[in-house]
Order: C-alpha cells, then sequence, then structure tokens
C-alpha cells in the first residue's frame, strides 16, 4: 500500500520475486493510490481516496492468513494509513514502513520500521534517500523470508524460474557449484526435473524423479532437509538468532 510517488520501490520488489522465488503472484498484492494509471502519470488527490483504499482491502478479503507493508515516506499518507487500518482491522499482520518518527503509520502498525533518513538533498523528492532506504528494506526483508523458506540454499537461489537463456545458465550454474557435476550433466538433470533446481539437486545425486519429488514434499521443498533424508547433509545454515529484531 503506497502514494504514488513512492510506488517504484514495490513495483520493482513485486515484479522481481515471482521469477527469482517462485514466488506465487496470486500470494503478492500491490495496492498503488491511483491504481495502475499512476505507474505512468500523476493522478491528483489519488493519495487521498481513504474509501477507495479500504474497498481495496475488502475487496481482495484480506484477512488474517496475511501480512500487510503499508509503505510511506511522510508516514501520514491517507491511502496507505487506510489500507493499513483497514487490514489490521481485519486482522493481518501490518507492518510500517516511513522515514519520519512518530507518524500515524508506524503508530498504527503491528510492527514499525523507522527509516530515518533527514531531510533530503532536494526538497520533496523523497525517491532519492527515502526511496533508496525503502528499497534496501524491502530487499532485506524479502531475502530474508525466502531464506527462512528454504527458497535460498548455501547463498544461492534455488527455487528461480528459469524462463530466459540466462536463468538457464545460472540454474546449471548453480547445479554444478552444489553438487559438482559437468555442465552437461546439470543441463540433463535440469531438463528431467523439469527445471526445478531442488529436484535436479536431488537427481544429480543418484535419485529418480519420483523418488526426488517424494523426498523433497516430505521435505516441506527444503532442499536441505531433503539431502539430510537422503544422506547427503549440505553446510550448516546461518545462525540468524543475532539478528536484531527491532
Amino acid at each position: 500500500m503506497l502514494p504514488p510517488k513512492d510506488y517504484e520501490t514495490a513495483v520493482g520488489w513485486s515484479m522481481s520475486a515471482p521469477p527469482t522465488f517462485s514466488w506465487p503472484q496470486e500470494r503478492l498484492l500491490l495496492f498503488i493510490a491511483g491504481g495502475r494509471n499512476a505507474l505512468l502519470q500523476s493522478v491528483e488527490g489519488a493519495e487521498d481516496a481513504v474509501d477507495q483504499a479500504a474497498r481495496l482491502t475488502q475487496q481482495h478479503e484480506i484477512g488474517s492468513a496475511d501480512v500487510v507493508i503499508a509503505v510511506a515516506a511522510s508516514g501520514t499518507t491517507p491511502f496507505t494509513l487506510s489500507c493499513l487500518t483497514e487490514a489490521k482491522r481485519r486482522g493481518a499482520l501490518t507492518i510500517g514502513v516511513a522515514n519520519n518518527r512518530d507518524t500515524p503509520i508506524l503508530k498504527e502498525a503491528d510492527h514499525a520500521v523507522l527509516l530515518d533518513t533527514g531531510a533530503e538533498p532536494i526538497a520533496g523528492s523523497t525517491r532519492m534517500k527515502a526511496g533508496t532506504a525503502q528499497r534496501i528494506t524491502l530487499n532485506v526483508f524479502s531475502s530474508l523470508v525466502m531464506i527462512l523458506l528454504g527458497r535460498v540454499y548455501d547463498g544461492l537461489v534455488v527455487d528461480l524460474q528459469a524462463v530466459s537463456q540466462k536463468l538457464i545458465r545460472r540454474s546449471e550454474g548453480i547445479l554444478t557449484r552444489l553438487t559438482g557435476s559437468s555442465t552437461e550433466q546439470a543441463r540433463e538433470a535440469l531438463h528431467r526435473a523439469n527445471g526445478n533446481v531442488k529436484l535436479a539437486v536431488l537427481l544429480l545425486h543418484g535419485c529418480d524423479v519420483k523418488e526426488a519429488t517424494d523426498v523433497l514434499h516430505r521435505a516441506g521443498g527444503q532442499l536441505r532437509a531433503a539431502l539430510a533424508d537422503i544422506g547427503k547433509p549440505g553446510p550448516e545454515p546461518a545462525d540468524l538468532s543475532d539478528l536484531p529484531t527491532s
């Protein structure tokens, strides 16, 4: 949920998540004041459309199974605040990201993230310091979520969608690094696994397709657990317990 001038931050983030981490598109919603038109041109008054924000939240049935991240440099944008308030009322976990302290979005959210970037080099252009800090925050947040969900293994993205020649080559490179196989062996395993890197890793460790599928299913999609199941434990995961929580 964001005002028009902050849209670039979340649009880039939302576009990269599905192909990079195979994140389901239907589980990623982007509410922008002014809608899609605001991506190309200014929509005057859109960030004050409180009723539209509430309707969007209701229309998409945001509820207790959802996490809502509200981003606004000012911390006061009516559209963004309305989305956040309605989502919280409906039981969603809410996170507020703003660049001004003690603002409504931070006070209303279950978890507040203050990005205290100070005054902009060019007054009124929040796309600079504030926008850059927002991009970094969303990138770090999404990366940590994907790591904890097992979509990253040993510093490598193992849930990417190989939708281009570049990503196919990257998938092959991941397989050679994780298994010590040749590029040809990696390519053949990736073909048998229908592009699924995790399955291909298990194939290169001697599983057939059915066995690899069953093992990965039992492991809840976690490659580390799947490798341990077939007696091929990988490197120890990083200890994230010391990460600051506030």
